[in-house]
């Protein structure tokens, strides 16, 4: 991130005939350089914090392998997907290499979630023109009560043992070389559907990216990029156990 400083607005003073006039005015002048430079040394300090945090340690958080469509177990990237547990909340990265139009399996329009609203149709993209992509959380926060000895959709609910939720936490239009997904879920915050997350250092915590066709222009991208479609088998996704 780059910081410009705000310079402020030329100040002009037109001294009195006397000397006390002329001392004032040389006052005024001192404490206008005075302020720059004091302006300029803050900014300095701002890049130089800047540039250190990107040349410093590695992001917090543990990683995990993002598998590859359909409730695989077989990894499609290797450690692309980041989790960093807080008392106040989960916060998600993944990058991976944007997959490419066409080369993988795609929803349908009807296959929206409960209580979902309805989303445009979904077609391959094509070099010129970008895919939508959203980045989801699903949050167990009883693992150990998940059914079936894992947890999935079917622990998804207010009313489940498992006490699962699901969040949106990113969405993008892929129009570069790689596809990156950020994004924080606080304590507290309403679920797109399911349970809230109330154990966010020891739940099991699953990271999914949804694919949504070729971008459209209009409120139909704005659904794209803001809602679900799709389900597992679609999903390319990553788990975390709890610590």
């Amino acid at each position: 991130m780059t910081y410009s400083p705000t310079r402020p607005a030329p100040h002009t003073t037109i001294a009195d005939d006397t000397v006390g006039g002329a001392s004032d005015d040389r006052g005024r002048r001192g404490a206008t350089m005075l302020a720059l430079a004091l302006a300029l040394v803050a900014v300095v300090a701002l890049v130089i914090a800047g540039i250190a945090l990107l040349d410093g340690d590695e992001p917090a958080g543990v990683t995990a392998d993002v598998n590859e469509q359909g409730q695989s177990d077989s990894p499609a990237f290797r450690d692309a997907a980041r989790l960093e547990r807080r008392a106040d909340g989960l916060y998600a990265a993944i990058d991976i290499p944007t997959p490419a139009p066409g080369s993988y399996d795609y929803p349908t329009a009807d296959m929206i979630p409960p209580n979902g609203a309805p989303h445009p149709v979904v077609s391959a993209g094509a070099s010129d023109a970008p895919e939508a992509f959203t980045g989801w959380m699903f949050v167990f926060n009883h693992p150990e009560r998940c059914t079936d000895g894992q947890c999935d959709l079917d622990d998804i609910g207010p009313d489940t043992e498992a006490l699962g939720g699901s969040y949106q936490f990113d969405g993008r239009v892929a129009d570069g070389d790689r596809l990156v997904l950020v994004g924080p879920v606080r304590l507290g915050q309403d679920p797109a559907g399911g349970a809230r997350m109330v154990e966010p250092l020891t739940a099991e915590v699953h990271l999914a990216i949804a694919p949504h066709g070729r971008h459209l222009p209009g409120a139909d991208g704005w659904r794209q990029l803001n809602g679900g479609v799709g389900g597992p088998e679609f999903w390319w996704a990553a788990t975390f156990a709890p610590d």
